[in-house]
């Protein structure tokens, strides 16, 4: 059986039509840029690189960012950092995370292995959504400064 391919636009406009919301034009660019965007994110980002309309405010950007977190259209990842960091859903599931924990540095990496191993692990009374994998400590660059500094 073939597992049918749901778009993030699909996910919105269902999400949209059983929460009896109105359609926005922005909402949707909003949304195109997102999928077209191929790195994390954050806010501020968006408003610098998106090039929002000047009637579309800044209240209507955190709003569609958290309409789209609770259609599960993006995730929130939970890193370290100032501002809240964003990715597309679907890009989430495809590789793992390294974090600085000295200078937040996040460096993206494939591991087949784990994301197979995830991918098709079943827990008990539990249904899978998506899953990530944070690895924390102290990069390369954080390494030898601390080393530096110590001699």
């Amino acid at each position: 059986m073939k597992k049918k391919i749901i778009t993030p636009e699909k996910t919105l406009e269902t999400y949209i039509k059983q929460h009896n919301l109105r359609p926005s034009p922005e909402r949707n660019m909003m949304l195109k840029f997102i999928c077209q965007y191929d790195a994390h994110f954050t806010i501020p980002i968006l408003l610098k690189e998106f090039g929002i309309p000047q009637h579309v405010s800044r209240a209507s950007i955190y709003r569609n960012i958290e309409l789209f977190l609770t259609a599960g259209i993006i995730i929130r990842h939970p890193l370290n950092a100032k501002e809240p960091i964003y990715e597309l859903t679907e890009r989430a599931e495809t590789h793992c995370h390294r974090i600085c924990i000295q200078c937040g540095e996040i460096q993206e990496f494939t591991d087949a292995k784990a994301v197979q191993f995830l991918k098709y692990h079943r827990f008990k009374n539990f249904h899978t959504l998506n899953n990530q994998i944070y690895i924390y400590g102290i990069c390369k660059k954080c390494q030898y400064t601390a080393k530096k500094t110590n001699n």
